[in-house]
């Protein structure tokens, strides 16, 4: 990034976010300005580099970048802009990595958040799904990610999210298991949503709720064998939140200092 980008953003106003509060890709309307097919080149480049950076040390970055990933077939001028301003952040925050700093306990712990934004993009009205887990309050797994199918509510965007979360779990422990650790159990996945929730929790079924599909309800199996306790947090204090949308300034930083920290940070 610093060898294709640093020149063409060093003049930018440096920002406490990575993404713009409130941007979503929107696809080129006739009327757009376009991007040259070197311009649309070197976006394709410069999102790929920021995916990697995301998959390895930088899940803060997860959201922005996944809105951005909507223009690699065809990008506008504003997307191509908003690329530049999550680099200079990038740049501007290059001491920054993933946090490696385990808590100390006799039991090995894992907890998960899960969240969705709900009919988020303007093209398609896709809901978005976000989770983040930690083991021993070292962040494992993340995703931010468009739903597969148009939610009709969002209790069913929120469900969707939560039974992914829970299938990533699943792969965890299995790993864990692979390797003599017994994780402890029930495993707490925390969700902002009362109406998912009480369908995780509860065998019912009505005319709103038909239409969710029953693949997603192998979550109750999980809750009932105590694997799995789904429990309710509030709206700021899901980190997932981090995963659904472009937050502001203060909510950025209460998450992502969960995630990510400097050298410095570690020693001290």
């Amino acid at each position: 990034l610093k060898a294709k980008f640093a020149e063409e953003v060093r003049h930018l106003k440096s920002t406490k976010t990575p993404g713009t509060p409130g941007y979503g890709f929107v696809k080129p309307k006739s009327e757009d300005e376009h991007l040259s097919n070197d311009m649309q080149a070197k976006y394709r480049s410069g999102v790929g580099t920021l995916l990697y950076l995301v998959k390895h040390s930088r899940p803060d970055l997860a959201n922005p970048v996944r809105e951005l990933t909507k223009g690699m077939d065809g990008a506008t001028m504003a997307a191509f802009k908003e690329m530049h301003r999550l680099i200079k952040h990038v740049l501007d925050t290059e001491e920054y990595g993933l946090k490696l700093f385990p808590t100390v306990d006799k039991t090995w712990e894992l907890i998960a958040f899960s969240d969705s934004d709900f009919a988020t993009d303007k093209d398609t009205r896709i809901s978005v799904t976000g989770f983040i887990i930690y083991f021993m309050g070292v962040a494992v797994a993340w995703k931010s990610r468009g739903q597969k199918s148009v939610s009709l509510s969002s209790t069913e965007s929120e469900f969707y999210a939560c039974s992914e979360t829970v299938r990533e779990i699943l792969f965890i422990v299995q790993v864990l298991e692979s390797m003599g650790i017994k994780v402890k159990l029930p495993i707490t996945v925390h969700v902002d949503n009362v109406g998912a929730i009480f369908l995780a929790n509860n065998q019912t079924s009505g005319d709103r709720t038909k239409h969710i599909d029953t693949r997603y309800h192998f979550v109750r199996e999980y809750i009932e064998d105590g694997t799995i306790k789904v429990v309710f947090v509030k709206t700021h204090l899901n980190d997932a939140d981090l995963h659904t949308k472009n937050v502001a300034g203060e909510l950025y930083e209460k998450h992502s200092r969960k995630l990510i920290c400097t050298e410095v940070d570690m020693k001290n």
